[in-house]
């Protein structure tokens, strides 16, 4: 014994029929043309990925302490210490340079951490 469907008439989608084959066109491009703004914007404004792409990922949360030694630069003459805030530099915690690369590429602004001797 199978049960027979019932076929339910499709409601027809009057406003659609009454507004004519050129309205239908022009609402379908605007449509079309705002879905692809739409990919656009979410292209362009898309976060690039975590800031840090490969320092210290085993941890929960990379904190770097620094050793007395390392703070000895600072009695040197013109002594500093230059601090990677870019997460990018091979010698992490200490900058490379490597923030000028990712500058360019990404437009960001970021620079190190320098710290000095005071005077």
């Amino acid at each position: 014994w199978h049960a027979r469907r019932i076929a339910q008439p499709v409601p027809a989608l009057p406003s659609l029929v009454a507004m004519g084959a050129d309205k239908i066109d022009v609402t379908a491009l605007t449509l079309g043309l705002s879905l692809i703004g739409v990919i656009a914007l979410l292209k362009v404004f898309k976060p690039n990925g975590p800031i840090n792409p490969s320092i210290q990922k085993d941890c929960e949360k990379c904190v770097t302490s620094m050793a007395i030694p390392d703070l000895e630069e600072l009695k040197k003459p013109d002594g500093k210490l230059v601090m990677c805030r870019c997460w990018r530099s091979k010698k992490f915690p200490y900058c490379d340079g490597a923030h000028a690369a990712h500058n360019a590429a990404t437009g960001d602004n970021v620079g190190p951490l320098i710290i000095k001797a005071s005077k």
